[in-house]
């Protein structure tokens, strides 16, 4: 698929760098968006070890939870569509162009990783569902706001691309709207959950006492 990149580049050689990049993009999206649905997701990889405290044959049956299905198609598509244009953006040297895609592929796997890690910890009960501090919301948490950052790089490669309103980053952006709707719907005190570190608010500094 590279090399076939390469035999557009002297095609490319007059053109902008802009219009050099979105043909880059064009012509490999195109290429992958048939066999990316295809491509099948290992197990192993999509559940992090907590999971593993299920068995084998419950974990098997949790993936077919419809919110981990949808997480999994998500992971096929924008794991093979980053892995391809990963080369292709590189040669261009577009730095926000490079960096969606690094997001994308970086983003990929683990958003599908924690959805599946809140449902299969719903599921098997880790913890009481009336609580607000739970690994479940804490995983569903995470994953949403990896799926915001998600939905921003495809962004980025729809306007680099010139995509059109059914392309493949626009099909990711709404695949990625959906499991966002779901995750809340399934998780809706994920939000609240305050990641220790990165959510608690500062400690105001103690009044000064007037002198």
């Amino acid at each position: 698929m590279y090399l076939e990149n390469q035999e557009f580049t002297s095609e490319d050689a007059g053109a902008s760098l802009a219009e050099t990049i979105g043909a880059s993009l064009r012509r490999t999206i195109g290429m992958v968006a048939g066999i990316a649905p295809r491509e099948a997701a290992d197990v192993e990889a999509l559940a992090d070890d907590s999971a593993a405290r299920a068995s084998r044959s419950d974990l098997l049956q949790h993936r077919q939870d419809p919110l981990i299905v949808r997480a999994e198609e998500y992971t096929r598509l924008a794991w093979r569509v980053s892995r391809a244009l990963t080369p292709v953006v590189s040669a261009r040297a577009e730095p926000s162009v490079v960096d969606a895609v690094g997001t994308i592929q970086w983003f990929s796997l683990r958003v599908s990783s924690k959805i599946y890690r809140a449902v299969v910890g719903r599921i098997e009960r880790w913890e009481p569902d009336d609580q607000v501090q739970t690994d479940c919301n804490g995983s569903a948490k995470v994953a949403l706001l990896w799926i915001a950052e998600s939905r921003h790089a495809w962004g980025v490669l729809m306007e680099a691309g010139k995509a059109t309103a059914d392309g493949v980053p626009a099909q990711a952006v709404a695949m990625l709207a959906a499991l966002d709707a779901a995750v809340r719907t399934r998780f809706p005190r994920a939000m609240a959950f305050v990641r220790p570190g990165f959510d608690e608010p500062p400690i105001a500094p103690p009044a000064q006492g007037r002198s």
